[in-house]
């Protein structure tokens, strides 16, 4: 069994605009079919039968959200990044021997148990440091039509990252700075370039880099083993941005339970 950590934090300083249209303190929090936004995902995990303890971070306990038992509720950090490793600090000192954590994110209520499953067994059959799902266009718009997700386009076609992944803990903990310059980087593309060199962005921005080629730059700058998932899941990166798309998973959802 895994452990899992679901990222719901934000930024006070910069409000979320879906939160702010329905009135709540933050994303996470947005009524879906009854429940709030981020109890979805905590439930597919649950559900999944291969995930344990599992650690929301981002949402103050004195508010007293219910997202069922067992699960622990941690402050909120204003840097997703810092909130990432508060929940990772908490799993380990709860298990010092845990090997491998799954990361999600706190805002895909169409998340499946039967994809979690899926996933984490595809993971765990190979021997790398971290697994991260991609699903094309294709897959995308076919499963849920008109999702208006973004695209990023390569040698084999145009993917859309997905928001669940699993890493191995020591990759994460030996790595910490360099995810962090990661992040303080990411709207900075010259800084980037540097750091994954001019080859690459050029090649990225040409749609001619390949997943492999990929996984090797990632691999080589974080020193790990790197491995892209094409996943036939649409429901791992169907996440809530826009209004369209809160719209979207409260009708879906509101038909799952007629259904």
């Amino acid at each position: 069994m895994l452990h899992a950590v679901v990222t719901a934090g934000f930024n006070p300083e910069k409000p979320d605009l879906l939160a702010e249209s329905v009135g709540v303190s933050q994303k996470a929090l947005i009524d879906v079919a009854g429940r709030p936004l981020v109890w979805w995902t905590v439930k597919a995990l649950r559900d999944s039968g291969v995930v344990d303890r599992i650690v929301v971070v981002g949402i103050e306990p004195d508010l007293q959200v219910d997202l069922g038992a067992n699960v622990v509720h941690l402050p909120n950090r204003p840097d997703p990044l810092e909130n990432i490793v508060q929940g990772v600090d908490y799993l380990t000192g709860q298990d010092p021997d845990m090997d491998y954590a799954v990361l999600a994110s706190g805002d895909v209520p169409l998340l499946r148990p039967k994809t979690v499953r899926w996933f984490v067994d595809v993971c765990l059959q190979g021997d790398y440091d971290f697994y991260y799902p991609i699903v094309q266009d294709q897959v995308m718009e076919s499963q849920f039509p008109g999702a208006g997700r973004s695209y990023l386009r390569i040698r084999e076609g145009r993917f859309c990252g997905g928001d669940l992944s699993l890493f191995r803990m020591s990759v994460l903990q030996a790595n910490l700075e360099l995810i962090r310059r990661l992040f303080a980087e990411r709207k900075r593309p010259l800084r980037q370039a540097k750091m994954f060199g001019w080859k690459t962005l050029l090649k990225v921005a040409l749609g001619q880099l390949t997943i492999s080629e990929g996984e090797a730059v990632i691999g080589r700058l974080l020193n790990c083993r790197v491995r892209a998932v094409v996943a036939p899941h649409a429901d791992l990166a169907m996440d809530v941005d826009k209004p369209h798309q809160l719209d979207m998973v409260r009708k879906l959802l509101a038909a799952r339970a007629g259904a």
